[in-house]
């Protein structure tokens, strides 16, 4: 058996098998505002990257969102529904301050390199934030 390349080893679980790197995903999300990114998380799973996003915004509901929204906001988090409480948020952002928006891919690790890939669509403008183009992206593992 051959020694393990770096990108070949996850910490909790050990060596990745071909077939492992082939389905193995970082899901990502950035909260971005028109002064750049304000937070990121990576999970290996959605559930987990949902649950540090619900983390984010439990922290700024009350300073970003006028009252009747943050209260919202801390009832559907406390009602475990983190992701009506991240969705409520992000729909409600830029009443009280500057807006922020939500980006979330899933990268995939590439079986021929060392490198997590994917595409991250980004704003073309901030106005309207209708608007998207797909740039990719490389990360190295």
């Amino acid at each position: 058996m051959s020694t393990p390349k770096p990108n070949d080893f996850d910490l909790a679980s050990g060596p990745i098998s071909a077939a492992g790197r082939q389905l193995a995903t970082l899901y990502v999300s950035i909260v971005c505002a028109v002064d750049g990114a304000r937070f990121a998380a990576v999970a290996s799973s959605e559930q987990g990257c949902l649950a540090q996003v619900a983390t984010y915004v439990s922290e700024q509901a009350a300073g970003q969102l006028k009252a009747e929204s943050a209260t919202r906001v801390r009832e559907l988090l406390e009602a475990g529904d983190a992701a009506a409480a991240v969705a409520e948020y992000f729909q409600h952002t830029g009443e009280r301050w500057e807006p922020e928006w939500l980006v979330t891919t899933a990268l995939r690790l590439d079986p021929r390199s060392s490198a997590w890939s994917g595409a991250i669509p980004l704003p073309e403008s901030v106005p309207g934030w209708n608007r998207v183009r797909l740039a990719s992206v490389g990360l190295p593992h």
